[in-house]
């Protein structure tokens, strides 16, 4: 940003560690950038019992299908990472750019991507 609150430049992020390490690109005059606007958010791991429980009242659904599932996510790395690369193939197939993605409690299964074995 300049001394005039103008973005001039940012850094493209196509992983998360790319968010503080990447190259700069400068805009050039004449060019604008339009920031994409999300209005979506998703937990992750319920994508690995979508659909299922929907004629259970929000706590049994809870407890039947949620808790033991995140529970299954973050004791099993794999698992992890082959259920959020399949949501994240889903929605960049569904056109779907941008969406807030909550994880589980643990660290490692959260950001479980092909960097982290």
């Amino acid at each position: 940003m300049n001394q005039h609150g103008f973005i001039v430049a940012f850094n493209q992020a196509d992983t998360f560690s790319d968010i503080f390490w990447s190259e700069e690109t400068v805009i050039t005059k004449g060019s604008f950038v339009l920031p994409a606007f999300c209005d979506l958010h998703l937990h992750a791991p319920q994508y690995l019992y979508q659909g299922t429980g929907l004629d259970l009242p929000l706590m049994q659904w809870l407890d039947i299908y949620a808790l033991k599932s995140e529970e299954q996510l973050d004791s099993d790395h794999l698992l992890a990472r082959t259920v959020y690369r399949k949501l994240a193939k889903r929605l960049l197939t569904n056109g779907t750019g941008i969406v807030l993605l909550f994880g589980t409690i643990n660290e490692d299964t959260k950001y479980a991507s092909p960097e982290r074995a």
